[in-house]
């Protein structure tokens, strides 16, 4: 997900995500007006409409996500820049165990490690780890797999991201959020928060690690940091 202010990210957003998951996987934008830098051949731009502002994508995303039938799907937003590779290996089996459990969303990052949470299985190389009904940030739009109902369950059509996000009534609401610990997904950095340029903008979301000299250096320079 991108505005027209953010779609400037998406350049450096693709070249983070072509190094570190895949110049082979789709990938779909969903953004307002049409970028003016060439999208690479995995990017597909797909228009909202017209930007109304933050307040109104709540209501854009209700109107997209009726079109498609997927009834799962990753999401993310613009300034959340893998700096890591992916583990695949790791994705592909806790998709499957994703579906076939009937989770309602998959923490793709470090993300619910450090919130209440219980172990619901093992494999070799970490923990799967369930997020409490009473967590904080049960919805978030960090990198995530989710179920395209409960994705959609709490939005309005006058909802911005961050209210999503601390709406607490998806608490104790039953469905079930998966993550790990130990190993994970990927890892991202996270360039802004309430539109102000972290001053660690290249720092893991989730850990001390930062984002590779030679990365930070180009998507600095996409962005005239």
């Amino acid at each position: 997900m991108t505005s027209d202010k953010g779609i400037r990210i998406i350049e450096a957003f693709q070249y983070c995500f072509n190094k570190y998951w895949s110049g082979e996987q789709t990938v779909k934008i969903l953004g307002y007006k049409e970028p003016s830098f060439k999208l690479k051949d995995n990017f597909e731009f797909i228009s909202l409409g017209v930007d109304r502002g933050p307040n109104y994508i709540g209501g854009d995303l209700i109107k997209f996500f009726k079109t498609v039938n997927d009834q799962e799907f990753i999401f993310s937003v613009d300034d959340f820049l893998l700096i890591r590779e992916v583990n695949i290996s790791l994705l592909n089996v806790l998709s499957i165990k994703f579906i076939k459990g009937g989770f309602s969303r998959l923490a793709l990052t470090d993300q619910v490690s450090n919130k209440p949470h219980t172990v619901i299985g093992t494999l070799p190389y970490c923990k799967i780890i369930e997020m409490g009904q009473g967590a904080e940030y049960r919805k978030s739009a960090v990198w995530s797999m989710w179920s395209k109902d409960y994705f959609l369950k709490y939005f309005n059509d006058k909802m911005n991201l961050w209210e999503w996000e601390l709406d607490t009534t998806c608490k104790d609401d039953g469905r079930h959020i998966m993550g790990t610990n130990d190993s994970y997904i990927l890892q991202a950095c996270h360039l802004y928060k309430q539109g102000n340029l972290k001053e660690d903008w290249y720092k893991d979301s989730e850990s001390s690690d930062t984002m590779f000299e030679e990365d930070r250096t180009i998507v600095a320079n996409i962005l005239s940091l």
